[in-house]
């Protein structure tokens, strides 16, 4: 299994498939769980909707979960839980499983050791969750439904936690980063002056962010952006290189077949043969 933090689940693309969703009240189950001997066969999120919990991994490793936060366990671990503040007659806890994988198909994971993702639900993703619990009793269960709600909470954590890791250890060049990401006009030189640094640091620093140089960084992202537009066939090649900030339409042309390999009409007889 390939392990992908959040902050990296936030830029590619992945699939969710076997999801399920339900409520469960500990009360009647005395407030314990346990998958010592039987690792986990799918991922695990757990909100811990009335209750609070204690969950000890089988290496010793031990972590507190409160009212209204999420936890999630990767598929494969072992560990057990011990419930607090349960009562008879509700929902403690609601809990989603699913498989992950890459586009490739390989399983992947955010994470080998339990670790909260959400310390406050807000009462709208509550709403979402509670009314995906009660697809379960259901006899026709609506699967893009769950899924959805599971792609809801993934976006949600990843966007959190490549908002940490933007602010703590690239912070001098945090509001440049997302300068970069939004596809902003401005020159990298009018960034880095932005930043208040100079056009090197910034260049190396982005670097180490993105695995990319700002250059490189700024066309792949753009050029992606303008192969789904050229499928919408809605908008001429010029108006896409104006949109996306380039300086003309040769511009545009010659970046995306640097990128591509292709010119942008080659590009888009391509797929008309393909659909």
């Amino acid at each position: 299994m390939k392990i992908l933090p959040f902050q990296e689940l936030y830029s590619i693309e992945f699939i969710i498939t076997e999801p399920l969703i339900k409520g469960q009240n500990w009360y009647t189950r005395n407030n314990y769980y346990s998958c010592i001997g039987k690792p986990k066969p799918s991922h695990t999120l757990l909100w811990f909707k009335n209750c609070s919990a204690k969950i000890t991994c089988s290496n010793g490793e031990v972590l507190f979960a409160e009212k209204n936060q999420v936890a999630f366990m990767s598929k494969g671990i072992e560990y057990t839980v011990d419930f607090f503040d349960t009562a008879p007659h509700q929902d403690d806890s609601v809990v989603l499983h699913f498989q992950l994988k890459n586009m490739l198909g390989e399983e992947i994971t955010p994470t080998l050791s339990p670790q909260i993702c959400i310390k406050n639900v807000s009462p709208a993703l509550a709403v979402t969750i509670e009314t995906g619990a009660e697809e379960f009793n259901k006899n026709i269960v609506c699967v893009p439904f769950i899924t959805s709600i599971i792609y809801q909470i993934l976006g949600l954590v990843c966007r959190r936690q490549r908002k940490r890791v933007v602010s703590h250890k690239f912070k001098y060049i945090s509001e440049g980063i997302e300068l970069m990401e939004n596809n902003s006009d401005k020159t990298l030189t009018e960034i880095a002056e932005i930043c208040g640094v100079s056009e090197g640091y910034f260049r190396r620093l982005f670097r180490e962010y993105s695995g990319e140089n700002p250059i490189e960084f700024r066309q792949k992202h753009r050029i992606e952006k303008a192969k789904q537009l050229l499928l919408l066939d809605t908008n001429s090649i010029g108006e896409i290189a104006e949109e996306l900030h380039f300086s003309d339409i040769y511009h545009f042309s010659k970046t995306f077949k640097k990128v591509t390999g292709i010119s942008p009409k080659k590009y888009m007889k391509q797929c008309e043969i393909s659909l």
